[in-house]
């Protein structure tokens, strides 16, 4: 687990066995919240971290791999690459790079791995790195090459998905999660893209049908859904249960409450009234 500012990671730890971690003495501010699993980036977040409060983040993580839990699988590619030292002290020193946010650096040695054994992982953990880099067609380009390369790899959709949200690319979206969907029909995470997807395009009907979905696969325990419920009940002028989602969202991460789009929504619902939204 890291939480970094600005793209430098200020506090490190790693996770019990229950999944639970803990930051001390952090100051606030606002922050990114990474989970790693080995050299690989898996999920990240915003948060904010307020003085003289309980500072709560839950932090769901994207499935590895389609219609299996287990963190731990490993395929052939995976196990051809851990048994290769050369490349794995190729991949070392790329991190280091990284840390040392020497970008170029880093994305050209992990060019030269993946030329030399391709995996989907490096080509996802090469896409991610041109986000960082604001090279958008490369980004989607390997991408695209690491969900071709092992279509039950479920990281690089779950990435490019996150870029085409960011985006507002929500035709792109909308197609990126019927081809995870087809992977595996029960990954919360592409059900939560297609519910973007279809607020994106105007069908906020099916989108809340999608997003409830999304909510049930994990029980309700993922806080990004009650989110989306509650921008969507806002838009349908379903005030009651806007708020009501909203409060749930915050229970499940309360280091939220303090970004800018949640405290939009926290003052749009403050004057939500049936009868005012036209």
């Amino acid at each position: 687990m890291e939480l970094s500012d600005s793209n430098r990671s200020r506090y490190r730890d790693t996770t019990e066995a229950g999944g639970s971690f803990s930051f001390k003495n952090v100051r606030e501010g606002q922050y990114t919240i990474r989970v790693r699993f080995g050299d690989f980036i898996a999920a990240d977040d915003h948060v904010t971290v307020t003085a003289g409060a309980t500072n709560f983040a839950a932090v769901m993580l994207p499935k590895r791999r389609a219609k299996t839990q287990d963190f731990r699988a490993v395929t052939a590619d995976q196990l051809a690459s851990q048994s290769n030292g050369k490349l794995q002290k190729s991949l070392r020193k790329a991190a280091n790079l990284v840390a040392r946010q020497d970008l170029s650096g880093a994305a050209r040695l992990y060019e030269e791995a993946a030329a030399l054994a391709p995996t989907a992982g490096l080509w996802d953990t090469l896409g991610l790195l041109y986000l960082q880099m604001a090279r958008k067609d490369d980004a989607i380009s390997v991408f695209e090459k690491a969900i071709t390369r092992d279509p039950e790899y479920l990281l690089p959709y779950a990435h490019l998905g996150w870029f085409y949200q960011q985006e507002r690319r929500y035709s792109e979206l909308l197609k990126l999660a019927g081809r995870a969907l087809e992977i595996d029909a029960q990954w919360m995470t592409a059900h939560a893209f297609l519910a973007g997807a279809r607020v994106g395009t105007g069908d906020p009907g099916a989108a809340f049908q999608s997003i409830q979905r999304a909510s049930a696969l994990v029980q309700g325990k993922a806080a990004g859904p009650y989110l989306l419920m509650a921008e969507i009940r806002y838009l349908r002028q379903e005030c009651a249960g806007a708020r009501k989602d909203l409060e749930r969202y915050l229970e499940l991460n309360t280091s939220a409450r303090g970004l800018p789009g949640t405290a939009k929504l926290m003052e749009l619902l403050g004057a939500c009234r049936p009868e005012a939204i036209k």
